[in-house]
């Protein structure tokens, strides 16, 4: 089974697509997230109820709740969508569209602080009407100094910058490189591929970030 965890605001498109075009199965909990506050009871109880009928009509044996997060205090409401996240059984699908900022900020956050227990971020677009999946970086690992210098280096030598030139760049021995490599692969820093035996490998995202975020402190 899967979780399927998303903010809600009155245009309950942005939820509705993102599930849909991700695939629910029997058995599915999707949880709703909606400021602990309302502005407007009716409309919010209306959205709510159109999301249900929807995906019930799709697959009966949905079940959707309702959590209320806290809006006026940003600590409480990223807490409260760790928790949402934590306690939630089976894969973790997280669609960020939609909803109150005052919700999807913290809910984003947390998300990027449990990026290892999601299985999936999704992103509806209000440009193109279209849902993608997003990488979202890894931001609480820190690479050691060595892994960070072979990092360094794929960065400056990447795309698809092989261990041997990698263990000349840095004039260490292939063995450390491929260390250093399979740990970055691990924390999501790096990619890799196997041509002809030799393994390729090329920075993410994540690893930009963290290169950027070492670099000024």
């Amino acid at each position: 089974m899967r979780t399927y965890i998303s903010p809600i605001g009155f245009n309950t498109t942005s939820v509705t697509r993102a599930l849909i075009n991700h695939g629910v199965d029997s058995g599915d909990d999707i949880v709703l997230l909606r400021p602990a506050k309302e502005t407007d009871d009716d409309r919010a109880s209306e959205a709510v109820a159109d999301v249900e009928q929807l995906l019930q009509e799709i697959e009966p044996t949905l079940t959707v709740n309702l959590q209320r997060i806290p809006h006026d205090d940003f600590e409480t409401a990223v807490m409260r969508c760790s928790k949402t996240i934590r306690t939630a059984k089976g894969s973790v699908v997280v669609s960020l569209s939609g909803g109150a900022r005052d919700i999807l900020l913290p809910l984003t956050v947390a998300t990027m602080a449990h990026e290892q227990k999601i299985e999936s971020t999704l992103g509806y677009s209000d440009l193109d009407g279209q849902v993608r999946e997003w990488m979202l970086p890894n931001i609480t690992a820190t690479p050691s100094d060595g892994e960070y210098k072979t990092l360094a280096a794929v960065d400056e030598n990447g795309p698809n910058v092989s261990i041997p030139e990698l263990a000349t760049q840095r004039e260490s021995v292939k063995s450390t490189v491929t260390r250093h490599v399979n740990s970055l692969e691990e924390s999501g820093f790096v990619t890799s591929q196997i041509e002809d035996r030799t393994k390729y490998v090329s920075i993410t995202l994540s690893g930009r970030l963290s290169l950027a975020r070492i670099a000024s402190t």
